[in-house]
């Protein structure tokens, strides 16, 4: 009886585990071909404006920027539900090698208004939409927005450094030995009621590269969220991490199992002689 009830035990946690890894959202709407997955941050996420440590940000999934210009964003998110989840940003612009007063960071949302829910969609700024803008490497060049169902509005709803928060800096990192333009973004999800799906897309500019225009993820207008990215929020680390870590778990349960299996078993032959 013991030894069924340890099977039993190693075979629900090895199947929830599968499933958290194989959890998807569902969307109707989003530009088809662009999908990024939001794992559990390993490592955490010190607000500098670049690699604090050289694996601070591989527990990331990477994306590369449209464009004609070199640039990446990564993300992660941690989390202290149902208090604050903290979703992370780290976008490189490897080719922005000057300091303009135009250059910008951007960052957009459409998000559900339920659980696992739809965005609203469509061809403006739905009422279920944010911006965070970013301009001129400096906190005084920020802007929120916000949609109101035809445009954006500027809106001072929020709190910096404490549900939103953008640090860049110039210099190298893990990724390129030339300097360049690096930026970190926070936002925190539970203050916004942002649900785990949710459509995004990450833009960069440079002025001294403005024939290039901006360059984003996915190539579209800030205006229109059902041209953006589909963002899936998963509740486990990063494959490589979870297999160091969650897989190593799994693989004890396992050994235990397997031990007790076999002792019980000796014990069996032992009284049937």
């Amino acid at each position: 009886m013991m030894k069924k009830t340890f099977f039993a035990v190693f075979c629900i946690i090895a199947l929830c585990s599968l499933a958290l890894v194989m959890k998807t959202g569902t969307v109707r709407a989003y530009q088809a071909g662009y999908e990024v997955n939001d794992y559990v941050a390993v490592t955490a996420v010190t607000m500098d404006g670049n690699w604090t440590t050289p694996d601070e940000w591989t527990d990331a999934e990477e994306k590369q920027l449209d464009g004609d210009l070199n640039a990446t964003f990564r993300l992660k998110y941690g989390s202290g539900y149902p208090d604050w989840v903290n979703q992370y940003y780290l976008i490189e612009f490897f080719d922005d090698i000057t300091d303009d007063a135009e250059d910008y960071w951007q960052i957009c949302y459409a998000t559900a208004a339920e659980l696992y829910g739809t965005p609203i969609g469509g061809t403006t700024p739905q009422t279920d939409c944010f911006m965070l803008d970013f301009v001129g490497h400096d906190s005084a060049g920020f802007t929120f927005y916000v949609g109101d169902g035809s445009t954006w509005v500027e809106s001072t709803a929020y709190t910096w450094e404490t549900n939103i928060y953008i640090v860049d800096s110039f210099g190298t990192s893990p990724l390129s030995d030339t300097p360049h333009w690096v930026a970190e973004v926070m936002i925190e999800h539970i203050s916004f009621g942002i649900q785990p799906e949710f459509w995004i897309r990450v833009a960069a500019y440079d002025a001294s590269n403005a024939d290039a225009g901006v360059q984003a993820w996915p190539d579209s207008s800030a205006d229109v969220p059902d041209d953006w990215g589909l963002m899936n929020a998963l509740q486990v680390p990063i494959p490589e991490a979870l297999t160091i870590g969650v897989m190593m778990l799994l693989s004890s349960v396992s050994v235990l199992v397997g031990y007790h299996y076999f002792r019980k078993r000796q014990e069996t032959k032992v009284e049937a002689q």
